[in-house]
């Protein structure tokens, strides 16, 4: 896990991130909708593939702490997270109170979750 936090960290993603983000809000204004909409997708991208490195991290240090170790950092912090993404994503509908939350429905489809 370590060697894939070294390239994470030796990767030039994040700086040149902030450097887009930059240039993007001093061209903001200048640029047509279509540039900056394409801006934003392209920071969108950047931050998905650097996402996904941190999944993997995240996947590689659950699966070396053990069968509960970590259990409960994703459980406090990762599924509320999670949840709170795919509720925003619904574009504004309001959630049905009826609808289980997605920290039930993972504890009651992974009851391992819940161990201590």
């Amino acid at each position: 896990m370590a060697e894939i936090l070294r390239k994470l960290v030796s990767n030039e993603a994040l700086r040149s991130m902030q450097d887009k983000l930059e240039s993007w809000l001093r061209e903001y204004n200048t640029n047509s909708c279509d540039q900056n909409l394409n801006q934003c997708l392209e920071l969108i991208e950047q931050v998905a593939k650097v996402q996904g490195q941190l999944f993997g991290i995240l996947t590689t240090t659950a699966q070396e702490g053990g069968h509960y170790d970590g259990v409960e950092i994703i459980k406090s912090r990762l599924l509320p997270w999670l949840e709170a993404s795919f509720t925003a994503a619904s574009l504004g509908k309001p959630v049905d109170s009826r609808v289980p939350s997605l920290q039930v429905r993972m504890l009651k489809d992974h009851p391992w979750l819940s161990a201590p």
